[in-house]
């Protein structure tokens, strides 16, 4: 069976947890990080499956990767690892749920998981190029998530959007690697850059 957000693809959330998912992620600012991207995430990692090391807790953080999402704050990341550990706490064995926020936690960051468990190191690096993924689609789909970026900060002021997002894909350009797994880098690291390339290029108009 394909992954889906639903039916649960764990077979452990409760109605309301899922419920609550469901709303968060229709909330009226958000454009790109809906429901349905979930989907396109859970896809992605049905690609990996054999690649993940304990497909259970990677599962519950893709379900709750932008279970927070509010761009006014900087720390949705930790904001959402708290909240799977809150809403499956007794549901969800601990060490399970401890991974799944491992993972969240690491997953705005641009360095691997402080940890001696190669396997969540892995993980991580997979989870982190699910999310990054985006940055080498082609390049009409990469403009729409791009404006629906725009969209979603909507409360910033144009000239402020810009300089800070032609920063921020700057430091994506300086670094050796976009993508930590060969899968990804080999499908999406040529295009990603031509990509932030194209678009570092109209911010700064």
């Amino acid at each position: 069976m394909p992954l889906r957000p639903e039916p649960d693809p764990t077979g452990l959330l409760p109605a309301p947890v899922l419920a609550d998912l469901r709303q968060r992620h229709a909330e009226p600012h958000r454009v790109h990080h809906v429901w349905s991207e979930v989907a396109v995430r859970l896809a992605l990692a049905e690609e990996v499956l054999g690649g993940i090391a304990d497909r259970l807790a990677f599962i519950l953080a893709i379900l709750f990767r932008h279970a927070v999402c509010d761009p006014r704050r900087g720390d949705n990341a930790a904001a959402s690892a708290a909240l799977v550990q809150t809403r499956l706490r007794g549901v969800v064995p601990a060490a399970r749920l401890a991974r799944a926020a491992a993972l969240l936690r690491a997953a705005d960051s641009a360095d691997p998981p402080e940890t001696e468990d190669p396997s969540l190191r892995g993980d991580a690096a997979l989870l982190a190029d699910i999310d990054a993924a985006i940055l080498g689609a082609p390049p009409a789909r990469y403009a729409d998530y791009e404006a629906a970026l725009r969209r979603e900060a909507a409360h910033m002021a144009e000239d402020a959007w810009r300089a800070g997002r032609s920063a921020a894909l700057q430091m994506l350009l300086w670094r050796d690697r976009l993508y930590r797994t060969d899968r990804f880098f080999l499908a999406h690291e040529r295009q990603a850059r031509r990509n932030i390339e194209a678009r570092i290029t109209e911010l700064r108009r």
